[in-house]
């Protein structure tokens, strides 16, 4: 039988590092670049509401909004995973911060399709962080109650 505490700290290692992955995302921001963690704590202060919208085929700019509202809550979430200690609860809030920071990544993304090259540096920047997530919630399967 294993020991619980080693299993809670791996876990632990595992969402610090999807949490790092997910900051890391370059985002195409006006003339320049930055990565996401820089857009949430600057961008959202200056919110625009005309071009901030939930319409998930908008063009990428339009999108950023969406994207780093979904993100912050799966972020903020994943940080909460952290700090309780019931492990059935642990893993439903993995899972719900696992999906806001998958919706807030299609968001980003969904324009690659169309050919749009920032889209698809936010995808190849933020390919780690979406293995490493799948990797996550695929070890949670494994996880004793």
């Amino acid at each position: 039988m294993r020991d619980n505490s080693v299993d809670t700290l791996r876990l632990e290692r595992r969402i610090t590092i999807v949490l790092v992955l997910n900051f890391l995302i370059v985002i195409g921001a006006g003339h320049g670049i930055a990565c996401l963690a820089m857009i949430e704590a600057f961008w959202f202060p200056y919110v625009n509401t005309e071009y901030f919208t939930f319409k998930i085929f908008t063009s990428y700019d339009n999108s950023l909004g969406a994207a780093c509202l979904f993100s912050l809550v799966g972020q903020v979430l994943l940080i909460l995973a952290l700090i309780v200690k019931r492990m059935r609860l642990i893993i439903r809030v993995i899972m719900a911060g696992c999906f806001f920071l998958f919706i807030g990544f299609m968001y980003l993304t969904h324009e690659m399709l169309r050919g749009d090259a920032v889209a698809f540096v936010s995808f190849i920047t933020g390919s780690p962080f979406l293995i490493t997530s799948s990797i996550l919630l695929f070890k949670l399967k494994k996880m004793p109650d």
